[in-house]
């Protein structure tokens, strides 16, 4: 994923500022041990993944939501590099932010709580930030 960025973000550079340049390709971070990947090129998003990093699974549900889209994932026990993807293949709005949450279910109570919220920014244009951003 990253030699796709990097190639991305050369190409953004590259170009003129006449030309509006496809600033946003493929982005990815964490928050808290839950992991977001977006694949994509300008405000198309071909895939959303949802996954945890390495000893941090659990049992419970992921919530991927942000520009238009808003679903979840079965209940059940997620283990890291076996996330879960949504593929929407189409064009966001500008400027969209995309988040991942993970959604711990306790046994006992039946609640939930949140372990992670990590979110990347889809923009087009010559000035867009390429890096992923957590809250």
């Amino acid at each position: 994923m990253f030699k796709k960025f990097a190639a991305a973000a050369a190409v953004a550079c590259a170009a003129t500022a006449l030309v509006p340049t496809a600033a946003f390709a493929s982005a990815s971070g964490c928050n808290n041990g839950t992991c977001i990947g977006v694949e994509g090129q300008s405000l198309r998003v071909e895939s959303i993944t949802a996954d945890s990093l390495s000893g941090r699974g659990f049992y419970g549900h992921y919530h991927i939501y942000g520009g238009g889209i808003d679903t979840n994932s079965s209940t059940g026990n997620w283990e890291p590099g076996l996330g879960w993807t949504i593929y929407p293949r189409r064009d966001l709005p500008n400027g969209s932010v995309l988040c991942v949450e993970a959604w711990v279910k306790d046994p006992a109570s039946g609640g939930h709580s949140l372990r992670g919220r990590p979110c990347v920014e889809v923009r087009f244009g010559p000035r867009a930030p390429l890096w992923p951003w957590l809250r």
